[in-house]
């Protein structure tokens, strides 16, 4: 049987995809068994023959392994037939998506929910809203945006579900439908936000984690790939099955032993078309030339070693969100390397204080005064990971966050915004409060 571990404490959490969706999960499980560089954190039970459960019949429909107290799980299923306190469902901004396992949520759940949703969806809300479980057996379901990051968006729901002091949740393979976003990323961030979840709550109520697969003729393709996985998996030793965040992410290309180095991506991959499409909800009138991905290890390692800090201090792991910052071309050279730096504070904007600025709308950082045109009319956007964490109105001077309380003064805000109800920009203080993810070159058509 799958091995046990002792550190991660969520129970169940269901994941929805097709063999595709099924076998990345898989291989991201492989991954997290190999190596481990936080040994005393982790306390190992089992048979110590791998982390795959023996496959014994053809008929087996269910692969679990148990991460501390929590049960990980894969089945052949459909999602609207699960028992569980939690079921998420995978949409869009409407929040009326009918088409894949959206469409057999809504229509399982009946027309209650879907008139919920319908008014809920013209409310303000926060990404994501809650509704009553219809017909299905839950006691409510969590409809998120698809397009959202996945990471961020399962760890909301985790804490979302702590908080309610539910036992177990049921997701989709969020993105991987009509966001196209990339199953085997997505398996990476859904279990990257588990293991958040893990480190910060040591006894939760959130107990199980399940991932359904509904395309059951694969079943023996499955069964297949696992006698396979089975039989190749190396032993799992008492030091190993735990990946902190700091590591890279699985989806960096190879970097032959480089510290730092930049990938064109290209039309059509998934990773592309979701950056692209995002950045086209509010710039219609440019063109994208490129995307790049910015791989730089001490950035990256730097960014998360504060992100768990923040994670740690807010008591919650809503701290992320994806902007946008503008450049000239002169500048792209040092942030690819060296990342953002408040030297630059006032060179294009200091109204919310002396920090680095980054917009939630790309139409925002496209103006000709933050993306300046090169020569050839080229323009510069990174769309970047900013820890805003809990954030208050800055103002001209800042040159960092105000104190939250006045009787504590070494306790800050994380960032200032422009408008705490509705902001359009944040501005951070630190400089490895964000990452440079992608840089779109674009210009006006």
């Amino acid at each position: 049987m799958l091995q046990r571990i002792g550190l991660i404490f969520l129970q169940n959490i269901v994941v929805v995809g097709n063999y595709f969706y099924f076998q990345a999960f898989l291989d991201e499980f492989t991954k997290w068994s190999r190596g481990n560089p936080d040994k005393d954190r982790i306390l190992m039970a089992g048979d110590g023959q791998g982390i795959f459960k023996t496959v014994s019949d053809p008929g087996f429909t269910a692969y679990e392994m148990k991460i501390g107290a929590v049960t990980f799980q894969i089945a052949i299923g459909d999602i609207t037939k699960e028992k569980a306190d939690v079921i998420v469902n995978s949409t869009t901004r409407t929040f009326n998506l009918k088409s894949g396992v959206s469409k057999a949520v809504l229509e399982g759940a009946g027309p209650a929910v879907e008139s919920e949703c319908a008014v809920q969806a013209v409310q303000p809300h926060r990404d994501f809203i809650i509704t009553q479980g219809g017909y299905l057996m839950c006691k409510i379901i969590i409809h998120v945006l698809g397009e959202n990051d996945v990471r961020k968006t399962v760890s909301t729901v985790l804490e979302e579900c702590e908080q309610r002091k539910y036992t177990s949740v049921s997701f989709p393979a969020i993105g991987t439908g009509n966001a196209r976003k990339n199953p085997v990323i997505v398996a990476d961030d859904m279990i990257s936000a588990v293991v958040d979840f893990a480190w910060k709550h040591s006894t939760p109520s959130l107990k199980k984690v399940k991932v359904v697969i509904f395309l059951s003729e694969l079943l023996n393709v499955f069964y297949d790939n696992m006698k396979k996985r089975e039989n190749s998996a190396s032993p799992v030793s008492q030091s190993t099955f735990f990946e902190t965040a700091y590591n890279i992410p699985e989806h960096w290309t190879d970097m032959n032993q480089q510290l730092s180095c930049v990938i064109e991506l290209q039309p059509g991959q998934s990773e592309y078309d979701t950056v692209k499409d995002k950045f086209s909800e509010t710039c219609l009138s440019y063109k994208i030339e490129k995307i790049e991905r910015i791989q730089n290890i001490w950035l990256w390692k730097s960014y998360q070693i504060k992100k768990k800090h923040m994670d740690i201090k807010n008591g919650h792991t809503d701290n992320e969100r994806v902007l946008y910052h503008g450049t000239a071309a002169d500048s792209v050279p040092y942030v690819n390397q060296h990342g953002f730096n408040r030297s630059y504070a006032g060179k294009n904007a200091a109204a919310y204080g002396k920090g680095t600025y980054f917009a939630i709308d790309a139409s925002y950082s496209a103006n000709d005064k933050y993306s300046r045109p090169d020569s050839n009319g080229r323009k510069h956007i990174y769309v970047v990971r900013v820890l805003t964490g809990v954030y208050t109105l800055g103002y001209a001077g800042l040159v960092t966050p105000p104190s939250k309380n006045p009787h504590n003064p070494t306790d800050l805000f994380d960032s200032v915004t422009d408008n705490v109800q509705h902001p359009s920009l944040f501005v951070v203080f630190s400089d490895n409060q964000a990452y440079p993810e992608y840089l779109i070159t674009f210009r006006v058509e």
